[in-house]
């Protein structure tokens, strides 16, 4: 049986910078995984992560997922983690539409709250449009003063390279498993030793 959702585990708070290098790269390295046997999971979102009963980083509910050469259907989400050009709705590459999804997800677990609310164009999301106008430089300065604490820049970069607007220039999987914010997380009994108090909170 799972320990706990990976959603209830992120609202005890945000991970430290160590232990969030870690935890990405299991999440990145799974969903490499999946693109490797052609599936995209087309709904990546907190409430679809378990914590396995070896702490062990699990993707769940493949309701939405895709075998990419079998398109039938329009591909599902979540608002908040779908990408932009879902709502365009043409030549999608569900692959970095999962991209898109995963930086959401890592944004939150470094910071505790998402990158924007939403980024349907019809709302106007101020927090959307920074990054879609590419205002990275006064995204990060609010995001810091909010937080009162500086970032890391390869973090910065990372999820910038992951949120790009633009799918074509949306960072690869290959290219993200390489990513230098990678580097030097927590080990996996670090990783144990917090979730385990989280899920005692």
């Amino acid at each position: 049986m799972p320990h706990d959702t990976f959603l209830r585990i992120l609202k005890k708070g945000p991970f430290h910078i160590s232990l969030a290098k870690t935890l990405a790269c299991h999440l990145i390295h799974i969903l490499a995984t999946l693109h490797n046997h052609q599936v995209a999971h087309c709904d990546i979102k907190p409430e679809n992560i378990l914590i396995a009963a070896n702490y062990q980083i699990k993707l769940c509910d493949f309701g939405f997922a895709r075998i990419t050469q079998q398109l039938s259907r329009p591909p599902g989400g979540t608002p908040g983690y779908t990408a932009p050009e879902i709502y365009k709705g043409n030549n999608l590459d569900l692959f970095k539409c999962d991209i898109f999804a995963l930086g959401v997800v890592i944004f939150i677990i470094v910071m505790g709250f998402p990158p924007f609310q939403s980024n349907d164009p019809t709302l106007r999301d101020q927090w959307w449009n920074m990054i879609l106008t590419k205002q990275y430089d006064i995204f990060w300065k609010k995001c810091e003063q909010y937080k009162q604490q500086k970032y890391p820049q390869e973090f910065k970069d990372m999820i910038m390279q992951m949120l790009d607007p633009d799918p074509d220039k949306r960072i690869s999987i290959v290219q993200l498993i390489q990513h230098s914010f990678l580097q030097n997380g927590a080990s996996h009994e670090q990783i144990v030793q917090e979730v385990q108090k989280r899920v005692k909170k």
